[in-house]
């Protein structure tokens, strides 16, 4: 079933006539690769070691706190030279954002797929992480916005009793000693999830909720950060769903290798800069005086 739409069927065919012109008229002339603005704070949750609040036009805001727990290592797999038997695992919470109401299912969508790393001195498993996705709403850059923002501020106390010890261990609360998740100058860089839709022979990154609806195939691309110079990894690709284009009820038109190597194509050329952008706002923050 195609995501609720605000549209008129005469209103749903203007806007895909003008999103297949070339160039494409968006509703808010925005470029085909241009994103909405994105407001993001982080770590102002108590309680947390990381979080992030994501407010984007239309969209709505998405809040997300990231939790530590240590628990007992079933597996030998990751053991480290001095045989650590126990390891970190970062779950991540999310409260809000996404439409509500009729048509508004639940899917699941993959935003992290990062390896297993050493941090203050144990251990940690960040991935994967899994966020529920609204299939009636392109909210998958919102969600994993604020997931990739709460990563990136994400900080673990230091350990401070021995590794060979069987107990509990025990951490510092000394926040000042405190270990980052992420260094900041380390790659990858959390990963982010960017939808993007296909109207004719154009493609639209970050799409609205109308453009959505008019669009003929849409996917959400999972990326991370490479490298300094904003090369970037693709991580993975899923599908999203969307509306009938501009043909009938029922109808919808099929798709071409070349288009979807095309939509891929821009989300990697584009996702190098919303990944440095949103850390050098959350370093901005973490660090300013």
């Amino acid at each position: 079933m195609p995501p609720p739409t605000p549209l008129s069927p005469p209103e749903l065919s203007y806007l895909y006539t003008s999103l297949t012109l070339s160039p494409p008229i968006r509703p808010d002339l925005r470029a085909p690769s241009q994103f909405r603005p994105i407001v993001a704070e982080c770590s102002f949750l108590p309680h947390c070691n990381g979080s992030a609040r994501i407010c984007m036009a239309e969209a709505g805001e998405c809040i997300v706190g990231i939790k530590a727990e240590v628990e007992k290592d079933r597996t030998t797999k990751y053991a480290t030279i001095i045989e650590r038997d126990k390891w970190i695992e970062v779950t991540v919470e999310v409260a809000g954002g996404g439409a509500s109401g009729p048509g508004s299912g639940v899917g699941v969508g993959g935003i992290s797929g990062a390896e297993r790393r050493a941090v203050g001195g144990w251990s940690s498993d960040i991935g994967p992480v899994l966020l529920l996705t609204p299939t009636s709403h392109p909210s998958p850059l919102l969600l994993s916005a604020a997931a990739n923002v709460a990563l990136d501020s994400t900080f673990l106390p230091k350990l401070t009793s021995p590794h060979e010890v069987d107990d509990i261990p025990a951490f510092s609360d000394d926040w000042a000693i405190s270990t980052p998740l992420y260094e900041p100058a380390t790659f990858p860089r959390p990963p982010i999830s960017l939808p993007i839709v296909a109207v004719g022979d154009n493609v639209f990154l970050d799409p609205s909720v109308a453009e959505v609806a008019a669009a003929e195939v849409g996917l959400v691309v999972t990326l991370t950060l490479a490298d300094s110079e904003g090369n970037c990894d693709l991580v993975g690709v899923r599908g999203m769903e969307v509306g009938r284009g501009g043909g009938k009820e029922g109808e919808r038109k099929g798709t071409s290798r070349k288009l979807l190597r095309q939509m891929v194509d821009a989300c990697i050329r584009e996702a190098g800069d919303v990944i440095k952008g949103l850390g050098e706002s959350t370093r901005q923050q973490m660090f300013r005086a």
